[in-house]
């Protein structure tokens, strides 16, 4: 995706609300949740999720040390949706009559190439589009009517969102620069991106009724991101800020509101909202060592009452997980995310309201 720069504030209309929310401990009366380990297709140890739809299935991969593979979790099974020859398959979103999106990504070629799939009745097929993207397509989002969004690669550096709609793939084009990505489309046929403009910053955007709308950023910021749209059009995403660390924001209603960041986090993200604009996200921490390598952590959040809640306060203290990342909600209020289990291995996780 693209990474947010820093060229200009320049301020395109779109206001703030409100007061960035804090980080808190479990207020009182906040929701808690049960645990179920989604596991992995047999004989792995690393499951990965992205998306879960309002069946409470969700969709990932699943994988070994020598590759991975795009599943299917549901009803207590992990379901292998294949690979169509490749290196490796990643599953990227669900929708309500279990058709799944994704790419596959081959290595055994000059270049690594992604070619974009559906997966429906059981079947991957290919729907990547090399007369509009020679250099590959990446699907991340699907809705009701099988309408797909994503990222068509025109050359190694220049991206633009797709829409492909009725067996047909069209670019939609950028906000003048030549990157952007589309992450999420809803009932109504909305899709919600991020843009680099021709100056260099990126900008959320969203494509309705044939147009692209730059979405902007709001007063005290540089860019901003879109990663997840409902039916209302409320969307979930980040603003970049002219000082300190990026934080989860919501467009809602021709406004930015910042929802705030995680203290010491060097990067606060939302990464989906639910119809009832329930919010959940990600915070990441710096790099604890370089030599060796030693990644921050991650720690998985819902926005609840004011402040953005730790995950890990909301569950049994001795669930034997560790929550990671949360990546979906449903319209029912169960979060997907991702978790390091009792062995240090990563667990797709599914938490549902007690």
């Amino acid at each position: 995706m693209p990474t947010a720069r820093r060229l200009s504030t320049a301020f395109l209309g779109a206001a703030i609300v409100g007061f960035p929310l804090l980080v808190s401990s479990v207020p009182s009366q906040a929701q808690s949740y049960r645990i179920t380990d989604l596991g992995t297709l047999p004989g792995d140890l690393r499951s990965v999720a992205t998306s879960v739809n309002d069946l409470g299935q969700a969709v990932g991969s699943s994988s070994n040390p020598t590759g991975a593979i795009a599943a299917l979790f549901s009803g207590g099974t992990a379901t292998s949706l294949n690979t169509l020859d490749a290196d490796v398959s990643v599953a990227t979103a669900i929708n309500g009559s279990s058709q799944v999106v994704g790419y596959n990504i081959f290595y055994n070629t000059a270049t690594t190439v992604f070619r974009a799939f559906l997966y429906s009745d059981g079947s991957m097929i290919d729907i990547h589009s090399p007369s509009l993207f020679p250099s590959g397509t990446i699907a991340y989002g699907i809705n009701s009517s099988q309408e797909v969004v994503g990222e068509g690669l025109l050359t190694d550096s220049a991206f633009h969102p797709f829409l492909r709609s009725g067996g047909q793939t069209i670019d939609l084009g950028t906000l003048g620069g030549i990157q952007a990505s589309a992450y999420a489309i809803n009932d109504s046929g909305e899709i919600a991106g991020s843009s680099v403009n021709a100056k260099g910053d990126q900008h959320a955007f969203l494509y309705s009724n044939g147009k692209m709308a730059d979405l902007g950023v709001p007063s005290g910021a540089f860019a901003s991101g879109a990663k997840a749209i409902n039916r209302s059009g409320q969307i979930a995403g980040e603003i970049y800020l002219n000082t300190g660390p990026s934080h989860a924001a919501l467009y809602s209603n021709g406004a930015w509101t910042d929802l705030g960041a995680v203290p010491g986090a060097v990067s606060t993200q939302a990464t989906a909202i639910n119809a009832a604009g329930q919010v959940v996200g990600i915070a990441v921490f710096p790099v604890r060592s370089y030599h060796p390598f030693r990644p921050g952590k991650h720690v998985g959040f819902i926005v609840s009452g004011g402040s953005l809640i730790d995950l890990n306060t909301l569950v049994s203290s001795n669930s034997g997980f560790t929550i990671t990342d949360a990546v979906g909600i449903n319209d029912s209020g169960q979060i997907l995310c991702d978790a390091t289990n009792a062995s240090g291995y990563e667990h797709a996780i599914l938490l549902t309201p007690k």
